[in-house]
């Protein structure tokens, strides 16, 4: 049981610290990760478990390199990084120990407040290590640079646009302006969400550390025309940036389209928000996303599932969805669209600029981890996939269309031929012109 004072009075040396929940651990693993919320250091299989829980699931948590200092808990802020405390940010102070009995992390300023008492004085007292000398992180620093010099080779390119047209020749120059190998494979992730919410900031600064190598806009207007490609040389996935929803422009109902399709050649996808709760927009995006892709994309997924011998539920084929919601208030997700394999809620809290990603990217990386029935393949496959579904899914489409309440109403699927005495609609998927529709006429009498 340690004295009234830290370590740095008494000049006891200070070691890395620890898991402090003990929760799956017993307290001998070292921290990997830091939850706000839960106001403690885990390691990674008390964090796990700890926020299986209904109630912890939407904690706020970043991952942390070892010797991580946390924030004093009770520290109220200051101007000055005195006290021993170290570094500020947004006015607290770093602490220098734990207190074991109540179980809160302490600047020296804030200790000898609080446990300066008869009772508190004898509360055992767990110090944490002193600031990193610079040059102990020149490892980290050398591994930071060369990222940043890998990621200055990576640009983005125009994949489809905006009237559907697929911009890449074939699969050999989709191979080669992504950088990768020819039987490399690879996962898909992709971004959905309104016009200015930042989506293409987002990729960015969670796969790129910040590099524009999606075009960004300072304004509310949609910057991103049609879909555009990336690979992350890092996590080795293909990352693509999408339009905004509700956005103005012509062709909305091809644009409309093309994010289904989009969506149907992806393992995970991002919904950004940065709403003050979740709206109307999300809920119904994805609700309609899911209904189109089952009613549409069945028989080939059906295909797959017979193929591959697969006795799963056609929902376990579709991708991840992971809603990164930025807000100062949280609120549970009560929907499961049948269409996709899982939802995520990914909330953070932004209490100084600029945003953490890390939250997201370690929901992004479980979920690429994940092969239990969507394995990566080829970039040739990934291109053969989304062309076949330009060529199925083309054409255009009516302003008509565009005032139904649904986001992919089955004009945007389905032939647009019809008899103009009876109004019988043809029942087949959309085709080129040189494509004959498979379907068996049926003889009705007009009125």
């Amino acid at each position: 049981m340690s004295g009234p004072g830290p370590a740095a009075e008494k000049g006891t040396a200070a070691v890395l610290p620890g898991c402090q929940e003990n929760y799956a651990c017993g307290g001998s693993d070292e921290a990997a990760f830091e939850c706000d919320e839960c106001g403690s250091l885990q390691c990674a299989r008390c964090e796990l478990e700890l926020h299986r829980q209904e109630r912890m699931r939407n904690h706020d948590r970043v991952r942390i390199a070892p010797g991580h200092v946390p924030f004093c808990d009770s520290c109220k802020g200051g101007d000055t990084g005195g006290g021993g405390g170290g570094p500020v940010s947004g006015g607290r102070l770093r602490a220098v120990v734990r207190c074991q009995g109540c179980k809160i992390n302490l600047c020296l300023d804030c200790q000898k407040r609080t446990h300066s008492g008869v009772n508190k004085r004898k509360h055992p007292l767990t110090p944490y290590p002193p600031p990193s000398a610079p040059q102990e992180d020149s490892s980290a620093r050398s591994q930071v640079e060369i990222l940043k010099a890998e990621l200055e080779k990576v640009c983005s390119f125009l994949l489809v646009d905006e009237r559907e047209e697929m911009q890449v020749k074939d699969e050999g120059d989709f191979v080669g302006r992504l950088g990768c190998g020819s039987d490399e494979l690879l996962k898909v992730v992709s971004i959905f969400g309104n016009t200015g919410e930042g989506k293409s900031y987002s990729l960015n600064h969670t796969f790129f550390l910040g590099r524009e190598v999606f075009q960004t806009s300072p304004t509310q207007e949609s910057c991103t025309v049609g879909v555009w490609a990336a690979m992350d040389p890092v996590h080795r996935v293909v990352v693509i940036d999408t339009e905004g929803l509700l956005g103005a422009g012509a062709n909305q109902g091809q644009r409309t389209r093309l994010l289904l399709k989009v969506l149907a050649i992806c393992d995970v996808v991002i919904y950004r928000t940065h709403a003050d709760r979740l709206h109307d927009d999300l809920f119904k995006f994805l609700g309609d996303a899911s209904d189109a892709y089952l009613k549409h994309f069945t028989r080939e997924l059906k295909a797959t599932t017979s193929r591959c011998g697969l006795d799963v539920p056609l929902s376990t084929l579709g991708p991840a969805v992971i809603i990164f919601h930025e807000t100062e208030r949280f609120r549970k997700l009560g929907l499961f669209p049948e269409a996709f394999s899982s939802i995520q809620y990914r909330g953070t809290r932004t209490f100084n600029p600029p945003t953490d990603f890390s939250g997201l990217l370690r929901s992004l990386e479980q979920q690429l981890d994940n092969n239990t029935t969507r394995s990566p393949r080829s970039a040739s496959v990934i291109y053969k996939a989304l062309k076949a579904l330009s060529e199925r899914f083309s054409g255009e489409i009516s302003d008509e269309h565009m005032a139904g309440n649904s986001f992919f109403p089955d004009e945007y699927f389905t032939c647009s031929s019809l008899c103009l005495s009876c109004g019988y609609v043809c029942p087949a998927d959309i085709r080129r012109i040189y494509n004959r529709h498979r379907f068996k006429l049926v003889k009705k009498e007009c009125t």
